[in-house]
């Protein structure tokens, strides 16, 4: 960390007697004062001779909050992952990095950990023996790239990163003391992750959920709690529509988030309609966790007049629209969407070597995302450079899942899709392997059921070069609609 730098998990003190959190699965709450007591125990426990590497299986509960701002505090570099993350996943992202603590509530075999100590219902798992890497002294967190595959890619997110990123988002939504988010969202998602981020900075309460917004428990803890804030992914958005959320009576709430992912305009104009109508505001918001989270926002105030727009930068930001290597000046001309602010990633790592290297892009991010700017400096996205979509706001690598099923199943497959639906076309005349390997995405990337299609064929469709032609592919699932 740099020196004399004043971060936000350095200052918990700060706020003193604010309450931080409330966790709801034991009603328990925690003081600003009580987490850093907490915080400042932990750290000394796992503090080590030289940085080291903290694998935090997290879930929304207070013992994964204090442990996940203990492990920076401690001067080691953290990834967070999910407590459910499959088990061949799990193995496999430990074998390649080998942390030197893993952090878990489920029990661990392994003859290279020893049992180190329990924090709660967390247990801490210590490397019998230390890898040989010096970790990049900047490095403090560590996000896969796609939020739910083991992917070994991940995203190298330094001090700076996390503590800009916190603060423009901060300053755009005004969080204050006042505030009470509720979590919507798993925290080793960069957006469920700059929620906590943003509100620790500014000493507000964090209301601690594993329930979701699909039931009315969770609308319960929401309305017993007065929370103020809630974020969501297009999916939330789709499903809180069909469960009649605007007719639920929700008095404290102040403004909710989207982010994630495009919402078609028919569903922001509805949420925007329903803000307008009881006196909240609905911020539209478009960032990548190569940003840490967020790259641009809507002003609630505009949004009714710029639907469809990802909005304008962050605070602390840059945007412009790049073509040929220049810049575009004219509005409504598309390139690629490119983004400069001190929230953008030291780099990707992919081995536990990569962990050395330092800042590779200095603070430019080239997002990969097709787009234009209008006359009023508001931008738009059109489309996507490369081969991801997004579902449940999390992003798929298409390429990834394709050579995934082709190793698990020996099987020639191609992957297609769009936003919120995953089609994979496979190379075999046996209806039980669509079943199968439909069972296998589901459960490997936690997809719903209606979110992706299988379908069989005697022949993949190629074209002159022997390269899949994923143009007449879509066409076959195309027909089907």
């Amino acid at each position: 960390m740099e020196s004399g730098t004043k971060y936000f998990w350095d200052n918990l003190k700060l706020f003193d007697n604010n309450i931080a959190l409330v966790d709801t699965s034991n009603n328990k709450t925690f003081s600003y004062s009580e987490i850093e007591s907490e915080v400042e125990s932990l750290a000394l426990k796992i503090n080590l001779d030289k940085k080291g590497l903290i694998f935090l299986f997290t879930t929304n509960n207070s013992e994964s909050i204090i442990t996940y701002i203990a492990s920076i505090k401690s001067g080691n570099a953290v990834l967070l992952l999910d407590e459910k993350l499959n088990d061949e996943i799990r193995e496999s992202l430990i074998e390649n990095y080998k942390p030197d603590f893993i952090i878990t509530s489920n029990n661990l075999e392994s003859d290279e950990y020893t049992h180190s100590f329990d924090y709660h219902s967390l247990k801490y798992f210590k490397r019998k023996k230390a890898a040989e890497i010096n970790i990049y002294p900047e490095l403090a967190v560590l996000l896969s790239t796609s939020g739910t595959t083991g992917s070994p890619k991940l995203v190298r997110l330094s001090y700076k990163n996390i503590q800009s990123n916190a603060q423009s988002i901060a300053e755009y939504l005004s969080i204050d003391e006042t505030e009470r988010p509720i979590t919507t969202l798993p925290f080793n998602y960069s957006y469920g992750l700059s929620v906590i981020n943003s509100h620790l900075l500014k000493g507000a309460t964090i209301v601690l959920t594993e329930k979701t917004v699909f039931f009315r428990d969770f609308w319960n803890q929401f309305n017993e709690y007065k929370c103020t804030s809630f974020a969501g992914v297009p999916y939330t958005y789709t499903m809180l529509k069909r469960i009649g959320f605007d007719k639920i009576e929700l008095p404290s709430l102040k403004y909710f988030t989207q982010a994630g992912g495009k919402l078609s305009e028919e569903f922001i104009k509805h949420f925007n309609e329903y803000a307008l109508n009881n006196d909240k505001k609905f911020f539209v918001m478009y960032g990548q966790t190569e940003a840490t989270a967020r790259i641009t926002y809507v002003p609630f105030d505009k949004l009714s007049h710029k639907i469809g727009s990802i909005g304008i930068s962050v605070p602390g930001g840059e945007l412009k629209i790049m073509n040929d290597e220049k810049e575009v000046a004219k509005p409504n001309e598309v390139g690629e969407i490119v983004y400069k602010g001190d929230n953008v990633m030291l780099g990707y790592a992919e081995t536990l070597e990569d962990l050395a290297k330092g800042n590779e892009l200095g603070g430019e991010l080239l997002t990969g995302d097709l787009g234009y700017k209008d006359e009023d400096g508001f931008f738009y996205v059109t489309g996507r450079m490369k081969r991801f979509i997004k579902i449940f706001g999390l992003r798929i690598n298409l390429d990834e899942v394709q050579k995934m099923i082709e190793n698990h199943f020996k099987i020639s497959v191609a992957c297609t899709g769009k936003d919120e639906l995953l089609n994979i076309l496979v190379h075999s005349d046996d209806h039980l392997t669509e079943v199968k390997i439909k069972e296998e995405v589901m459960k490997m990337y936690k997809l719903n059921f209606k979110s992706l299609i299988v379908k069989s064929t005697n022949q993949i469709p190629t074209n002159s070069n022997g390269k899949y032609d994923y143009k007449k592919i879509n066409e076959l699932f195309d027909s089907d609609i």
